[in-house]
């Protein structure tokens, strides 16, 4: 049985391992998350001709090791840089975020590949001019979704009612919206105006929602979708968050 497995990738993480090698940390259409060892990546001349770039897509051949050790790269091709989101900083903020997301809520070799699009997809988006608050937002949305995490928008999680009025709760303990006459259980639940809800609902369905509804609809949005993703990642903050959060706001 070959070792030997080709696949796209995009560089969700790279580290320097010596002079002339770097760690990587890929996210690949059929093979998942995989960390594995460029050796030689940094030489001039080389089987990967340059340096791997952080968020690049390639071409990569990868020889597969034994479960405890590093998988090789052994040949690439770049097919893309993002120069566009390189080039400016709340673009390449939301982009670094969408792959730090991809790195931390995924488990290594369990392939996805509609994940693997979304984030393709998302980075060309950002490359080519797209408004970087409905990119991350519907990257949020859909990205949930793939991975089993979309919250409830339809329904109160406490009395199973419709969603109706004006305003209702967030409560992720509860898995989403929580009608106003009722008592959530997450006592860090947040109160949103209904259209919030429907925005999210949207994105997570992968469609687009007028942003400019209200003044502050973009940061009401962020806001929910926030605090929902903290509470997936148990509180833990992204290193790429408060980055991302400028781009967000600063051109929805």
């Amino acid at each position: 049985m070959t070792r030997l497995h080709r696949t796209p990738a995009i560089v969700l993480r790279k580290i320097d391992f010596s002079e002339t090698s770097q760690v990587l940390h890929l996210y690949t259409r059929d093979l998942g998350k995989v960390p594995c060892i460029a050796k030689g990546s940094k030489r001039a001349k080389s089987a990967f001709r340059g340096a791997f770039d952080l968020l690049g897509l390639y071409d990569i051949i990868r020889l597969e090791k034994q479960p405890g050790d590093l998988d090789l790269l052994t040949q690439s091709e770049s097919l893309k840089e993002y120069r566009g989101v390189r080039g400016d900083l709340g673009r390449f903020g939301a982009a670094c975020w969408i792959a730090e997301f991809v790195g931390e809520m995924t488990m290594d070799a369990q392939p996805q590949p509609d994940l693997f699009d979304l984030l393709k997809g998302s980075l060309e988006k950002l490359d080519k001019g797209g408004p970087i608050a409905e990119t991350v937002f519907l990257f949020w949305g859909q990205a949930l979704r793939i991975l089993g995490f979309e919250p409830r928008m339809g329904e109160c999680g406490v009395c199973k009612a419709r969603l109706s009025g004006p305003e209702a709760y967030f409560s992720a303990r509860d898995g989403g919206v929580v009608c106003i006459r009722c008592t959530p259980r997450d006592p860090t639940r947040i109160l949103l105006k209904r259209p919030v809800f429907d925005a999210v609902a949207a994105f997570c369905s992968g469609k687009s929602f007028n942003l400019a509804l209200m003044p502050t609809f973009t940061g009401e949005v962020l806001r929910a979708f926030d605090y929902y993703l903290k509470d997936l990642a148990q509180g833990k903050e992204l290193k790429s968050a408060r980055a991302m959060r400028e781009g967000v706001m600063r051109r929805p």
